[in-house]
C-alpha cells in the first residue's frame, strides 16, 4: 500500500512594518480635562455639536438593541437549517419575512482556527478521514522584533538564509495552526446531532449574516 502523502503546509509571512514604530511612537501627554484649551465656536457649531452627542447616544442605543433582534432571528432560524441540511437540503441562505420588510440569513463558511490543544480530541470526535479532509495545516512566520533593529540580523536576512546558515526559528516567530477548509459550513452536518454539537465547541463558525 502506497504511503499516504503529509498534507500540504499553507504558509504565510508576517513581515514587521519598519515605519510602524516610527508612527505609533511618537510621544503623549496625558492631558487633564481642567487644562484643555475651550475652543471658541459660533452657534451653528454649537448645534452642530448637540446633534453629533445625541446622534451618538442614539446609534449606540440602536447598536444594542440591533445586536439583541439578531440574536434572536439567527437563534429561530438555525435549527431550521440544521434540519434541512441533515436532510439533505443543505442551503446558505434563508428568507426571513417580517410584517413588513425582509431579511436574508446568511451562513458564513468561515470559521476559528481550532487551538492545537484540542486537535487531538477534534480527530477522535470526527475520525481521520474528516480531518483530513476539512482541516489543513497553516504555518504563520512573523519577523522577530528584533530582527528589525539588530544591524548585524539585518544583514545576514539580506542573505539567503541557507547562505548565513541561519534556522528558520533564528530569525522568525514560526506558529503552526490548523486552518478549515472551504465547505465546511455545509460538510459539517455529515456529523451526528451530538457530534455536531462538540465539533462546534472546538471549531466555531462565524456568525451568519443578516441582510
Amino acid at each position: 500500500m502506497a504511503k499516504k502523502a503529509a498534507p500540504k503546509t499553507v504558509t504565510q509571512i508576517v513581515s514587521a512594518d519598519p515605519f510602524a514604530a516610527i508612527a505609533t511612537s511618537a510621544p503623549t501627554t496625558k492631558t487633564k480635562k481642567s487644562s484643555m484649551p475651550t475652543a471658541e465656536v459660533t452657534n451653528p457649531v454649537k448645534n452642530s455639536v448637540d446633534l453629533v452627542v445625541s446622534h451618538k447616544a442614539e446609534i449606540s442605543r440602536l447598536e444594542a438593541e440591533l445586536a439583541t433582534h439578531e440574536v434572536t432571528i439567527i437563534d429561530h432560524v438555525r435549527p431550521q437549517q440544521d434540519t434541512a441540511a441533515r436532510a439533505g437540503n443543505y442551503s446558505k441562505s434563508f428568507r426571513v419575512p417580517g410584517n413588513t420588510g425582509a431579511l436574508t440569513y446568511v451562513t458564513s463558511d468561515r470559521f476559528s482556527a481550532p487551538k492545537n490543544a484540542v486537535i487531538e480530541q477534534l480527530k477522535q470526535l470526527i475520525g481521520m478521514a474528516k480531518f483530513d479532509e476539512w482541516f489543513e495545516p497553516k504555518r504563520t512566520i512573523k519577523l522577530k522584533p528584533e530582527a528589525t533593529t539588530d544591524q548585524t540580523f539585518i544583514q545576514k536576512l539580506v542573505k539567503v538564509t541557507a547562505d548565513a546558515g541561519m534556522a528558520l526559528g533564528d530569525a522568525f516567530e514560526v506558529t503552526d495552526t490548523w486552518a478549515t477548509k472551504e465547505g465546511l459550513d455545509e460538510k459539517q452536518f455529515e456529523l451526528s446531532p451530538a457530534k455536531l454539537e462538540e465539533f462546534r465547541t472546538l471549531c466555531r463558525q462565524a456568525k451568519p449574516a443578516l441582510k
